[in-house]
């Protein structure tokens, strides 16, 4: 019977040992990616005092002189870029309003699949349908120019 006893101890005190050992490993290792991260990151205070100049400039928002206004739901958006004006035209209807409400009016999946009567996820394919034949018309002006 104090066999057994001394055997239980013994294996509660390995045990023990055991889980000191892995919480000490462990908490190194956080330490260690922890020091790791901070040699690799800088503070972006010094960013404050520096003056940007772009040093390059996009071409879809560049500012043309008569901007093109679409009504999309009652509401004015207005598209200053023509090249992105024209593609969008050749866009269909249904197509354009769901790109016009989620980039320029900030309307989610959600949103959008409530006033057209769908779901989300159809939304969602028919904006990934419409971006996918936007960037052709796009790809298509430049080629034409």
């Amino acid at each position: 019977m104090k066999d057994m006893e001394q055997y239980r101890e013994h294996i509660e005190h390995t045990f023990n040992g055991f889980c000191k050992t892995v919480l000490y490993h462990a908490a190194l290792d956080a330490y260690g990616k922890i020091k790791r991260k901070q040699q690799h990151e800088g503070s972006f205070e010094y960013l404050k005092e520096i003056d940007f100049e772009p040093y390059c400039t996009d071409e879809y928002f560049v500012i043309q002189d008569v901007p093109t206004v679409f009504i999309v739901r009652g509401k004015k958006v207005i598209v200053e870029n023509e090249a992105l004006a024209i593609a969008l035209l050749r866009l269909t209807e249904k197509r354009r309003e769901i790109l016009l409400l989620r980039f320029y009016l900030g309307y989610n999946d959600a949103e959008i699949g409530r006033m057209f009567g769908r779901c989300r996820s159809t939304i969602n394919r028919r904006k990934h349908i419409a971006l996918r034949l936007l960037r052709k018309e796009m790809e298509e002006l430049q080629n034409e120019e």
